[in-house]
């Protein structure tokens, strides 16, 4: 589906999309709309964003158990259910990497709320 647009172009813009359209042999409008089209291409995103949101989903609702047994460690989750825990993130991490390789594997902290709240503080520079 196309939209017709009408816009004002400063013009050394216009200039060189006609320079552009001229050494390509394409018409101005082809080069413009080309040129807009990679200016607003969509914001990349992972293709293993809707794996991770299903073992996020899987890590909320198992959350009341994993308070009772995990809270203060770290679990891997992965299909759904827990595959692993430990104290440190980084052995759990290297264990993970070995047993799933190239998987989504969600590793995340238990603590009391499933969803913490993060605060930054922002510097302040005094002169």
């Amino acid at each position: 589906m196309s939209k017709q647009v009408t816009l004002t172009l400063p013009e050394p813009v216009y200039q060189r999309a006609q320079q552009v359209a001229a050494s390509t042999h394409r018409d101005v409008h082809e080069v413009l709309s080309e040129a807009l089209a990679q200016t607003f291409r969509p914001f990349p995103v992972d293709e293993n964003r809707e794996l991770m949101l299903r073992e996020v989903a899987a890590f909320k609702t198992l959350h009341p158990q994993l308070v009772q047994q995990y809270l203060g460690k770290y679990v891997a989750i992965y299909q759904g259910q827990v595959v692993d825990h430990d104290r440190d993130p980084v052995a759990l991490l290297k264990r993970i990497n070995q047993k799933y390789p190239d998987k989504v594997v969600l590793r995340r902290k238990v603590e009391k709320d499933p969803d913490p709240v993060l605060r930054f503080r922002s510097p302040r520079f005094v002169q």
